[in-house]
Parts: C-alpha cells; structure tokens; sequence
C-alpha cells in the first residue's frame, strides 16, 4: 500500500512536471519596439492597453517583450526591422516609411486633412486597403493591424512665430518624410531629414530653425524648453501604424490571431479618443510654459496650399492609383 501511493504520488509529480514544460513551451513570446518615449502618451497607453488586453485574453499564452525610446531601433529602421523578422511587431509613424512605400506620404501631404475627425472617417472608409496594406505584405512581409492619429502637424518655429509663407523661407526645417520636405522646399525652407528624438538638441544648438510636426512630439521631447513659437495651420496629420511580421503572424493559431485583431481595433478607438481630448489642453499647457501660439490666417494657408501644390502632383506621379486615394479624401469631407 506504501509503495502503490509512492508511485501515484511520482506519476503526479511527473505529470505536474509535464504538464508544467509543455505549457511553458506553450507561451507565444512577442518583441514590440517602438522608437517613441512612454511620455507621447496617446501613441503609448493604447499600446500599453493593447499588450495588457492580449495578455490577459489569451490567457497567458502570449507575452510581450515591449522596447520603447529607440531602444531597439529608431523611426527609419523600424519597418526594415520587422520585414526581417528582427522584431515581431513596431507601431510606424507612418512618415518614416513612406520613402519607401510612396502611398504612406497620402498623409503628410500638405493640407490635406481638414481634422482628425476628418482622418477616422477616410480609415473607416478603406483608405489603407486602396494599396498600402498589400504593398506592405506583399513586398515587406509586413501585415498592418490598425492605424491610430496624431495631432495635426503644426509649425514650431525657434525665434521668429510663421505667420506667412515668407516666414517659412530661408530657414532650416526638420521634417520627417519625403512629401514634407518637399513641402516645405516649395515654400522656400530648407528641409533636413531628422528622428523626433534629435530636435531638442538641434534647436537647442541652432542647428534647425524650424520644424513641422505634431502638439505631441512639443510635449513628448519638451520643445517648449527651446522653442518659442507655434503656428497652427493643420499643415498634415500624420498616423501610427501597428504591424507584425507576416511570417509571425502566419505562425499564429486562428485563436490568437483574433484576439489581436479586436486589441488592435480597440487600440485605434481609444488613439483617436485620447487625441482628442489630448488636443483641447496641449495649447494651454504650451503657453503656461512661456510658448507663443499663433493662428495662421486663412488667406496665408491659401497661399501655402497654392505653392505646394506641386508635392501633391508628384506624388500621384508615383503612386498608380493615387487619385483614388484623393477622391476618397475628398468624399470624406465635411
């Protein structure tokens, strides 16, 4: 009897043991990077949230490995880094790419969007499946999960508020992407490509005069500090993109997949929510640190949208059926 309950007692053991290794083996294990600072925070909580929500439904079979601050790769790298495979998932800002997949640059074109609002009626409308979706799988083994705002770009400015297009001129701007450096070249500036995480340095050693870029990156890299001035005029509205790589993502159980699809689409909702209300106390937050906010006229913006004009008509140039893309824009439009 002694020795029948030993051995019952081993075979549980050894099954516990079993039972404990397999599920261990079990556990999907997923490396996140992205290149932006917990500090953007309406770019990292839905992220934050995202990786919690999957976790938890998946019941401990997914874990995420996150890299924040450029701490893997910065925003150029990032979608070479997953179309490799070196990490699983990034969440683009969709600017940094767009030399490379040229329809990206739909949303930095210059004065494109009227509002965020704007921006989340074309998504919901099918914007990215017009050809992006399939260019990134297809030729960056990329699969694209959702898409969240930023804030409206606006123009940050070191010594002197852009209040006209002639205050653009003769002045070195730190842009993003191809669209808005050409932008800001037919309005007479001269555009350097430059990562969110160098402009405080470069403003702060009057490298740059200028740059155009959202309320959030002010926050997120405290520009107030050596900045000036801010001029709003919803010069483009830019997007993070969250993506896997394909072959991950093929790897995946059915189960899985679904679950990070509603987090993904979950993430979106709360991006574009936070963005909102985001955007009602940066102004305020930016002037109680000693920033001067200008409101460009609408007779300046005009004459913006004129010069660049050509940015727009090159880009179409590129991108087969981007027409489509306009028309879609434009059908959005309230």
């Amino acid at each position: 009897m002694i020795r029948h309950k030993f051995l019952s007692a081993i075979m549980v053991a050894g099954t516990a043991i079993a039972t404990s290794a397999a599920s261990a083996q079990d556990v999907i294990e997923l490396t996140f990077s992205t290149y932006l600072p917990p500090s953007y925070e309406y770019v990292w909580k839905p992220i934050e949230q995202f990786v919690e929500q999957v976790e938890t439904e998946s019941e401990g079979r997914v874990k995420f490995n996150v890299f924040h601050s450029a701490q893997l790769y910065d925003g150029y790298q990032e979608l070479d880094a997953v179309s490799r495979g070196d990490v699983d998932m990034v969440n683009m800002t969709g600017t940094y790419p767009s030399g490379t997949v040229p329809a990206l640059s739909i949303f930095t074109l210059p004065f494109m969007f009227s509002s965020i609002d704007h921006l989340e009626r074309v998504l919901d409308a099918g914007l990215m499946d017009l050809g992006v979706t399939q260019e990134l799988r297809e030729k960056h083994n990329t699969v694209v999960l959702g898409v969240g705002p930023y804030d409206p770009y606006e123009f940050y400015s070191k010594k002197d508020p852009i209040l006209t297009i002639d205050d653009i001129a003769n002045k070195v701007w730190a842009t993003t992407g191809s669209i808005d450096a050409r932008a800001i070249q037919l309005m007479g500036g001269s555009p350097t490509g430059m990562s969110s995480s160098d402009l405080y340095l470069s403003f702060d050693r009057g490298v740059i005069d200028g740059t155009p870029r959202p309320l959030l990156t002010g926050v997120g890299r405290s520009l107030y500090e050596v900045v000036d001035h801010l001029s709003l005029a919803t010069f483009a509205v830019d997007t993070s993109i969250l993506s896997i790589n394909s072959d991950k993502w093929e790897s995946l159980p059915a189960d899985i997949q679904d679950i990070i699809t509603k987090a993904a689409k979950q993430r979106d909702k709360t991006a574009f929510e936070m963005v909102a209300q985001f955007m009602k106390s940066a102004l305020a937050d930016f002037e109680s640190k000693g920033m001067e906010i200008h409101q460009i006229s609408d007779a300046e913006i005009e004459k913006m949208k004129a010069a660049t004009a050509p940015a727009t008509q090159e880009w179409l140039e590129k991108v087969g059926n981007g027409q489509d893309y306009l028309d879609l824009i434009e059908t959005a439009r309230q």
